[in-house]
């Protein structure tokens, strides 16, 4: 059976992961988000916090499914993050 992926598009949204470390997404989609933080957080990490979509902060709940550490001391790391919760109107302002 094929599964269908949520589109991603490369926008760079302020995100606040446990309500008090900040970064921005690389990309984002319905399904979630890619991120380069200074630091990193292993795959199968569970994370919260609040996503700035359209001038409003919209809280979610997420699972680490990918993490590339830096490679270098001043380069960032990237890590995927799939939505485990999100508001339903987070999701229709992430298809806008």
């Amino acid at each position: 059976m094929l599964q269908s992926r949520s589109v991603r598009t490369s926008r760079h949204l302020p995100l606040l992961l446990g309500n008090r470390l900040p970064v921005r997404t690389a990309d984002v989609s319905t399904g979630g988000f890619s991120l380069e933080a200074p630091f990193v957080f292993m795959p199968g990490s569970l994370l919260h916090g609040t996503l700035e979509v359209a001038g409003r902060e919209l809280p979610f709940r997420g699972e680490v499914v990918w993490a590339r550490p830096a490679g270098q001391p001043e380069a960032p790391s990237r890590m995927g993050v799939r939505f485990t919760e999100v508001a339903p109107e987070a999701r229709c302002l992430l298809e806008e």
